[in-house]
């Protein structure tokens, strides 16, 4: 009797569940076809919070766009061509027609807005309206959002996703700069539902590379043009109070000198990537205290020749202290502190401005899920 009971060892169920609550995403879906039992607690919508808040080492990859069918999502810590490195996720279908009769001519690819908290915001352009699709590539989960009236959303639009933590509600916010009107639309994956507001028209956006939002500090950011100082800016929506604000970059920043090219998250901070007149380097500035505008510290030198095209664009810091970020001639490299480069991932001819468009995005594996989504086969699961 006694060695059965050595032979079979039970341990206490909240001792499991500490337990789960600590392993890679991937490994809990494994857990899920142990038992009933675990398959139940991992299905709880609290575990899936409380495995985000206390995950100890998170594991975070990028996605990129293959085509309309497949995105090929890559472990940024993982050397690049480690077998472990990419594997490629089926995307979330359109939606049929309305009308049977009526199909798009084309079959446009999906492009990348975003991310937050493991989910990615995917937008499909069709012939005669458009899709928005919040997509948990790590447990293959999707939600389509409603249609707002009165409103085709286009690439035109500046666009991001957050998270409001005060209501638990993801937010997709998009916003039209014109000259005669500004257009906040936001909508909430909570109530399925789409908010409007409008605002003065302080700025113009530059151009296509800064309409996706980076993620900082509950707010999303976005690089454009002040139309009355003249200078590049950073334009702030605060998630919990629904407002815009503006965040000036160090002076000498806005100098002919320097072209600012580039508005990332790095972390918890703001960075910005921008080339110098006359000199083969590129630089990347960080904020090190957010909204202080004497906290513009730079950060590291990079210069030209060592890359194949100039305009790196940063991403992450990687694990072991490097940096990950695309290259406009079509690549993604790893560099040291130096900015000297040490791998090349080359993603092709027809997405290679996709990175520095945020058509790419950097997200975090997770097993967080939002209600009524639709569920999908993934890799992990058992028939």
């Amino acid at each position: 009797m006694e060695g059965r009971i050595m032979n079979n060892p039970t341990l206490p169920p909240e001792l499991i569940r500490e337990i789960l609550l600590r392993l890679p995403v991937r490994s809990v879906l494994r857990c899920k076809c142990v038992c009933k039992s675990w398959l139940s607690l991992i299905s709880d919508p609290q575990f899936s919070i409380s495995h985000y808040d206390l995950a100890a080492n998170p594991s975070h990859r990028i996605l990129l766009r293959a085509n309309y069918l497949y995105a090929e999502s890559i472990d940024v810590d993982a050397p690049f061509h480690s077998d472990s490195s990419a594997v490629y996720l089926l995307l979330p279908p359109l939606s049929p027609p309305h009308n049977p009769c009526h199909y798009d001519a084309f079959q446009f690819d999906p492009d990348i807005w975003g991310s937050c908290r493991g989910f990615i915001l995917l937008y499909y352009r069709r012939c005669r309206c458009a899709e928005i699709i919040l997509w948990n590539p790590s447990i293959g989960v999707h939600k389509r959002l409603p249609n707002v009236k009165h409103y085709y959303i286009t690439n035109g639009y500046l666009r991001g996703l957050g998270y409001d933590p005060s209501t638990n509600d993801y937010l997709v916010v998009c916003i039209r700069l014109l000259r005669d009107e500004t257009t906040i639309l936001i909508c909430s994956t909570k109530t399925y539902s789409w908010n409007i507001a409008y605002g003065d028209v302080l700025y113009r956006v530059r151009d296509n590379k800064f309409r996706a939002g980076s993620l900082v500090n509950g707010a999303l950011h976005w690089l454009v043009f002040s139309r009355y100082k003249k200078v590049p800016v950073i334009l702030a929506f605060d998630l919990i109070q629904r407002r815009l604000s503006e965040i000036p970059l160090i002076d000498h920043l806005t100098s002919k000198k320097y072209e600012v090219y580039c508005l990332r998250a790095m972390g918890e901070f703001l960075s910005v990537s921008c080339s110098v007149e006359g000199c083969a380097e590129d630089e990347i500035w960080v904020m090190k205290e957010y909204k202080v505008q004497s906290s513009w510290t730079k950060y590291m030198v990079i210069p030209t020749y060592e890359t194949q095209c100039n305009r790196f664009s940063p991403i992450c810091f990687t694990k072991d202290g490097r940096i990950l970020g695309s290259n406009i001639g079509g690549r993604l490299e790893k560099l040291n502190d130096k900015g000297k480069v040490l791998e090349i991932f080359t993603y092709g001819g027809y997405e290679k401005l996709y990175c520095v468009n945020l058509q790419s995005a950097m997200y975090r594996e997770s097993l967080l899920s939002i209600p009524n989504v639709i569920r999908e086969t993934c890799e992990d699961d058992q028939p």
